[in-house]
């Protein structure tokens, strides 16, 4: 089993995509989402397999591909078109995949509100990460606007189970298993007339396929009080 083309989307900082697709002789095709370019608030991995035909269109300007977002390259375009549907149409085949999200509990206020943030394991093996907590952030918005953000506070332990099992996360490796569901919890200012919660999550991901980390960011839809 060897690799026909790897074709990968990028943008640059501060708002990076980092999502890659990869395609083998047999027909078989992996997505690994590190930065998404939608479904933001999903990291991992997604597989499945592709017709012969796709798989030479993919490979028609070569074995490596570089979809620049901000400005696509009119050379690579057929083959970013045909990319983008095998991956979205991936997605419904996760492998590996982490879905975060953010809730407020209780009532707001200046002083400190109480904001949840959550994660579910999908797919078929466990997800591994460890968040940067000093780079991670949770926004404000009203009626979709942004409002103001606040960094995440020092954290004392990691994600737990609704049983209070450790799933790690916070200074170790989390090890989240698919259908299991952990959370933090952490009190933050809320803004004068926000109306709609979301955290932005950075960290190291642990993909199946490399034995070094790769940096991931996730960011989770806007929920309200």
């Amino acid at each position: 089993m060897a690799t026909v083309v790897t074709v990968r989307w990028l943008t640059p900082p501060p708002s990076s995509i980092d999502e890659r697709l990869t395609v083998t002789d047999d027909g078989q095709v992996r997505l690994e989402v590190l930065r998404p370019r939608a479904h933001a608030d999903s990291i991992g991995t997604y597989a499945g397999s592709i017709e012969g035909s796709e798989i030479h269109e993919l490979s028609a300007t070569g074995p490596q591909v570089e979809l620049n977002v901000v400005v696509p390259d009119p050379a690579v375009a057929a083959v970013g078109v045909l990319a983008g549907r095998v991956a979205e149409r991936l997605r419904d085949s996760p492998v590996a995949v982490a879905q975060f999200f953010a809730r407020a509990v209780g009532d707001a206020s200046a002083a400190g509100g109480t904001i949840a943030i959550g994660v579910v394991g999908r797919g078929t093996q466990p997800v591994e990460f460890e968040l940067d907590v000093a780079q991670c952030a949770i926004h404000f918005s009203a009626a979709g606007m942004p409002i103001s953000w606040s960094p995440l506070p020092e954290l004392p332990i990691g994600f737990m189970t609704p049983d209070a099992d450790g799933l790690g996360g916070v200074r170790q490796r989390a090890t989240v298993p698919p259908g299991v569901l952990g959370a933090i919890s952490v009190q933050v200012p809320v803004p004068d007339g926000a109306q709609e919660v979301s955290a932005q999550l950075v960290g190291r991901w642990f993909l199946p396929s490399d034995p070094m980390p790769a940096q991931f960011e996730a960011r989770t839809e806007p929920a309200g009080w």
